[in-house]
């Protein structure tokens, strides 16, 4: 069965900078202290002949952004209000359509979906009243399992250092996770970790808790 983006990207990724209680699905989510990680400003390299990051997996865009090729509407419930997102609901396999089976390269980077885009952005959520949910970049969990264009299993990507680059490519995804939530009506406590990212404050090494 093809999993939706979309639990991910407003599960996960909403439920941990949400401003104010949102409900999807029937499960309301609640704001919880946050603690950002100066990992956030770690970055990524992709090389070629893999794609274990890229099973196939709804590819959604909202109706203002770039898209790479005609995509029908799907009606999509946030606190009791339906919002029109763009999708591509692939058909069943393994790898993502857009994937070049020789390269491993996605032939639609650069108008890439929200899910693909905001790797390896990464969410920690926690129950304990005494433990804050977390933002941060991190290797892709269980990477030795994932299967790669050469049939073989384990990513070949590799995680790199903090530094003013990785920091300002992390500062443009939450950009972007901001317009989808302010597309959805969610309010947002994204402003100020951009702004913590953009002034290079994660360089002292202390997280910044919200």
């Amino acid at each position: 069965m093809l999993n939706d983006s979309l639990d991910k990207v407003i599960g996960s990724y909403f439920s941990v900078v949400n401003a104010a209680p949102f409900t999807y699905k029937r499960k309301t989510y609640d704001p919880r202290p946050l603690r950002v990680s100066p990992a956030l400003a770690r970055g990524l390299i992709c090389p070629p002949q893999c794609a274990g990051c890229c099973p196939r997996f709804s590819l959604d865009y909202l109706p203002f952004e770039d898209v790479p090729y005609a995509l029908p509407s799907r009606q999509i419930v946030v606190n009791g209000k339906e919002f029109a997102v763009l999708s591509d609901l692939q058909e069943p396999g393994w790898h993502c359509k857009n994937v070049d089976m020789i390269t491993g390269r996605c032939v639609v980077h650069g108008k890439q979906p929200f899910s693909c885009d905001f790797e390896i952005v990464r969410t920690k959520h926690f129950t304990s009243a005494n433990i804050s949910n977390q933002l941060l970049t991190a290797p892709f969990g269980r990477a030795w399992a994932l299967k790669r264009v050469d049939d073989e299993r384990g990513a070949l990507c590799e995680i790199t250092p903090v530094s003013y680059q990785n920091a300002q490519e992390a500062a443009r995804k939450l950009r972007r996770l901001a317009r989808w939530m302010e597309y959805f009506e969610v309010p947002h406590r994204i402003d100020p970790i951009t702004l913590w990212l953009e002034r290079g404050d994660y360089q002292s090494g202390k997280p910044l808790l919200i």
